[in-house]
């Protein structure tokens, strides 16, 4: 599968998941933006991502992001809603961070989650998804999926490379050569717009 150039705007912290994947994906050639929303002085009365979205492929933020201040959380929404009026695909990753109120981005979240196209965790990531739902584990992707109509929702297991991928045609699994969430999000987000959806080209959007 050949990989399309993409264009892809991302919001967050500036050391967390999201402008790893921004940096790495900018380096390689790819036409990026990065809203630093994680700083304590942000103002997102001055945020204005609406015009990066156009044409964009994807915006990827942070679970963190609704979990912390309300300026960012404010933006983030926002952005989401741009995302959804330009036509680009909202990532959310799972990220497991300190000083968060995780009840309350989890909310925001499930708020939101018919405007998420792509949602991506770790197995530690979805037990924390499980404990906030009241549900088994084995339950979380079928439950995004189902429920939330995510179009497709990545859980790895960092440990040894195992990853479940739910998506509109049914469940693939398998062992992907990512190793980590930030490895297996950035290879996604290049090759998911190749892939046509199918099960074949999201196994191999994973390198499963």
């Amino acid at each position: 599968m050949e990989s399309t150039r993409i264009k892809i705007v991302g919001l967050g912290s500036n050391d967390g998941i999201a402008m790893q994947i921004v940096a790495d994906l900018g380096a390689s050639g790819h036409d990026c933006a990065w809203f630093n929303a994680g700083d304590e002085n942000f103002d997102h009365s001055k945020f204005d991502v609406r015009s990066s979205l156009s044409g964009a492929h994807w915006l990827l933020i942070e679970a963190s992001s609704f979990g912390k201040s309300e300026s960012a959380a404010s933006a983030t929404g926002a952005a989401m809603v741009f995302a959804e009026l330009e036509g680009a695909k909202t990532v959310v990753i799972v990220d497991e961070r300190e000083n968060m109120d995780f009840d309350r981005a989890w909310g925001s979240i499930v708020e939101r989650i018919r405007q998420i196209g792509f949602i991506s965790m770790t197995s530690e990531g979805r037990s924390w998804i499980a404990r906030l739902e009241g549900v088994d584990e084995k339950r979380v992707g079928d439950l995004l999926r189902s429920r939330g109509l995510v179009s497709i929702v990545a859980i790895l297991d960092v440990h040894n490379g195992g990853v479940e991928i739910h998506h509109s045609l049914g469940v693939e699994t398998g062992v992907s050569d990512s190793r980590s969430i930030q490895s297996l999000v950035s290879r996604m987000l290049l090759n998911l717009p190749s892939s046509s959806y199918s099960s074949e080209g999201i196994r191999r959007s994973a390198g499963m």
